[in-house]
């Protein structure tokens, strides 16, 4: 049986080159910087685009609710008119929140 001389060969006595490459030499990491960047400034588009459809949906429900309010405020006064007999008043009748 012979007698073993050297140690057994482990995972660190591998050589690889992964820290002599200069980061000059690698130009596919800076392409690859740039598409991930491309995709980021469209992800914020769509985001962007969304939210402005969010609030132009809320601007239009804000319109309606205003309408809404205005044509119940306008049926009270109507309903208080014919009720009480009176054609004017000289206090604008129906009910006025301010918030």
């Amino acid at each position: 049986m012979a007698i073993i001389t050297s140690p057994p060969r482990t995972v660190s006595d591998i050589k690889t080159h992964s820290g002599r490459v200069s980061r000059g030499n690698q130009v596919y990491r800076d392409y690859f910087q740039i598409g991930a960047l491309e995709l980021e400034r469209w992800r914020r588009t769509k985001e962007r685009e969304v939210a402005s459809l969010r609030i132009a949906s809320i601007d239009r429900r804000f319109a309606e609710i205003e309408n809404e309010k205005e044509a119940l405020l306008a049926s009270a006064k109507e309903s208080c008119e014919s009720s009480y007999g009176k054609e004017k008043s000289e206090r604008p009748s129906g009910l006025r929140i301010k918030y």
